[in-house]
This record gives structure tokens, sequence and C-alpha cells, in this order.
């Protein structure tokens, strides 16, 4: 009789190991919850990727992934076995595309084609582990495609970073045109300067080859008054050969 209960003791022992060691394993952890946005009569990638430590080691493990849509009657759309293999509930009139060659990496991801407004929804990508005990599970929430979802889903510092590099091109331009204006002003002194210079030194010559005709044109004619000869074609003559010789005398100004 001892000897029976050493035996149940040890039978409960190890009933008890098991399904703690059952609970540790199906403990159906959240790992990741996302959103999607697509257009009606599109395409959709709906991605699903299991670390391969949760996978095990053994490729012939009873492993496999469960998806379903959770907004609808039939919730179950597709099992999709870790060795490959693919078992549809609902398959959305053959809509639904699998990857099976992928699902020894730990991708169970889905293609959804041409979405209908009912597509729309929360969805479920579910490891499981033999039969009812699930490891893990992902939501995916899939949302029709509008504009605001540019505005929500853009980070803000893309934004703030246009923004200050717009301001700092702005600034650099006025800069460039305060510096074109400043070297121009100074040219158009500088010019205003030489060309009253140029006239000033044009006005002196003027006057000075105006001066200096009179005084020869005055010493001319004390020349011919003094050496007068008593006939007028000597005075011609020698008038014209004065008027040469001043034309000749006369100074140049450059």
């Amino acid at each position: 009789m001892f000897c029976e209960m050493k035996h149940w003791i040890l039978w409960l022992s190890l009933c008890h190991i098991s399904h703690t060691r059952g609970e540790s394993l199906c403990k159906s952890e959240l790992l990741l919850s996302s959103n999607i946005s697509t257009e009606l009569q599109s395409d959709v990638l709906l991605p699903c990727n299991f670390n391969t430590t949760l996978l095990g080691s053994d490729k012939t493990a009873d492993i496999s992934v469960v998806w379903s849509q959770r907004n609808t009657t039939i919730h179950n759309l597709v099992e999709i076995t870790l060795q490959g293999n693919e078992m549809f509930w609902e398959s959305k009139r053959g809509r639904i595309k699998t990857f099976a060659k992928l699902s020894e990496s730990g991708n169970f991801s889905i293609l959804l084609q041409k979405v209908q407004p009912y597509d729309l929804g929360l969805y479920l990508c579910e490891l499981f582990n033999g039969t009812g005990c699930r490891i893990a599970y992902q939501e995916l929430h899939l949302n029709r495609w509008t504009s605001m979802n540019i505005v929500v889903s853009l980070p803000i510092w893309p934004f703030i970073a246009a923004g200050g590099g717009a301001a700092a091109l702005i600034l650099l331009v006025v800069l460039i045109c305060l510096i074109k204006c400043a070297c121009s002003n100074a040219s158009n002194k500088h010019i205003y300067a030489n060309s009253r210079f140029e006239k000033r030194n044009d006005k002196e010559c003027s006057e000075e080859k105006h001066s200096s005709s009179n005084q020869h044109a005055a010493k001319a004619r004390n020349k011919v008054d003094v050496n007068k000869p008593p006939n007028h074609s000597n005075i011609y003559a020698n008038s014209h050969m004065e008027a040469e010789t001043i034309y000749a005398n006369q100074p140049h100004c450059n």
C-alpha cells in the first residue's frame, strides 16, 4: 500500500510539472499592435513575423499560425504551419495569398488583394504550439487610407528641419543682396568722383587752352603791329605767317 501511494505521488508531481510547463509555454503574449492604411480595390500586405526562438529548433514541431478577422461572423481565415502547409477557412474568394516558403524563418505574412470595405477591421496573427496552446500573437488594424493619414503618420521633425533650412536660405539671400548693394554703391561713388575729377580737368584744360591761345594771339598782334609794313600785301603775308606760327606753336592739352 505504501508503494501504491508513492506511485500516486510521483504521478501527481509529473502532472503538476507538465501542467506548469504547459502554462509557461502557452503564455499568449501580445508582441505587436500596428496600424495599416490602404485604399479600396488595392492590394495590401498584412505582416506577421515571429522570432525563431519562439519556433524552436525542431522543424517538425506542431507549430502553426492562424490568421483571423475579429469583426466578421467567420473569424478564422487561414492556418499556416511551420512546414509551409496551409488550410483555409475563408479565402475571401481567393483574394488571400500566402507565402508558404517563408514560414520556416518565422514569416507568416499574407497578401490581401482588391481590398473591400468589409475587409477593414482588426486582424489577429496567432502563434500556436499544438492544439489550443497559443504562445504569442500580434494585432493589426486595417484602415481605409485618407488624406488625413499623411498628417498623422508623418513625424514633425522633417517639417521643422525644412522650415529651418528655408529660413537659413532666405537669410543667405538677404545677406548676398546687401553685400551686392554695398559694392554697387561704393562703385558708383568711385565713378562719380572720377567723373567729377575728369570734368574738372577738362574744364581746367579748356581754360588753359583758351588762355594760351589769347596770349599767343596778343603776342602775334603786338608783333604784327611792331613790324607793320607799309603795304597791305605784306601785312596779309605777315599775318598769315603769324597765324601759322600760332597754330604750330599752340600747346596741346591731353
